[in-house]
């Protein structure tokens, strides 16, 4: 048996020429993942919230969490799908440091798509053939998750080089430039801190502004207020934390940087819609 389905947090497929291409309803539901479509033949368009997007070969598509989505119509499609949460993502060795949730939400963040020239396609097809053969093992296999894993993060950093060479190229003498790098500066001192660290004047004062500044700096890229950003990341970890390590709400509270296990509790049910301890029983019986 594959582990399709089986693996809520990530799933790679084949697109089909002959499947239909609707995706949900003609309502368009919002999803509580992101998906990555490569497409490497074939036409037509999807749609994401309002806008009507065409379908070009050798493009990877981009659709973020939350937003409506749909195929409208295709011919002859070839290519890839991998839906994934960010809780997929390992932390490095359970360091804290890692800059992989950063790279999520930078400069690929900043578009829809990527188109490639044929030259540099073929090593990205065989990058998606690989994971794909390795999603394809039995449930049980040795390993077999981890090395799905680094095979995603290295594809992520792949895909992050180019989006970094595209943005770059396109606000190359533009006045957001310097916001383009305290924002960075940001998601990687937040990388740093946010475990032992939630108060926001510590961020802002590490990179010379206002709490009111770095709060309008992080809306800018992100939709949300800086705070808000800080504690998504803090939930995420929370999640990973309870989804695959053994700790008790107890070490995990004060690992994240709570003081009172009842108020990280609280918290976590108003952002998530779970306790943490509903959380892991959801997460342990997949």
């Amino acid at each position: 048996m594959i582990r399709n389905n089986k693996e809520s947090t990530f799933t790679i497929e084949p697109l089909s020429p002959s499947q239909s291409f609707e995706k949900g309803t003609k309502q368009m539901k919002g999803h509580d993942y992101k998906e990555i479509i490569f497409l490497f033949s074939g036409e037509g368009s999807l749609k994401i919230d309002d806008e009507v997007i065409k379908l070009y070969p050798n493009t990877l598509f981009f659709i973020k969490k939350n937003q409506a989505f749909r195929i409208l119509e295709g011919i002859d499609l070839n290519g890839y799908s991998i839906k994934y949460k960010n809780e997929f993502i390992p932390s490095s060795g359970l360091t804290y440091k890692s800059t992989f949730y950063s790279k999520l939400n930078g400069y690929i963040s900043d578009l829809k798509f990527i188109k490639f020239k044929k030259k540099g396609i073929e090593n990205l097809k065989t990058h998606f053939n690989i994971l794909l053969q390795e999603y394809e093992e039995p449930e049980g296999a040795f390993t077999s998750k981890a090395i799905l894993q680094h095979l995603f993060i290295a594809l992520i950093l792949k895909i992050e080089r180019k989006a970094r060479e595209i943005v770059i190229d396109t606000t190359k003498g533009k006045m957001d430039s310097h916001n383009r790098k305290l924002y960075t500066d940001f998601l990687n001192l937040l990388e740093d801190h946010f475990m032992v660290n939630h108060n926001m004047e510590f961020y802002a004062e590490k990179l010379g502004l206002s709490r009111r500044k770095l709060s309008d700096l992080v809306k800018e890229f992100t939709g949300i207020t800086a705070k808000k950003y800080l504690l998504n990341r803090v939930m995420l970890e929370a999640k990973r934390l309870l989804a695959y390590s053994n700790k008790s709400l107890k070490e995990i509270c004060f690992d994240l940087g709570f003081e009172y296990p009842p108020y990280f509790s609280t918290l976590f049910k108003e952002m998530t819609g779970h306790t943490p301890n509903e959380y892991r029983k959801i997460e342990h019986q997949k």
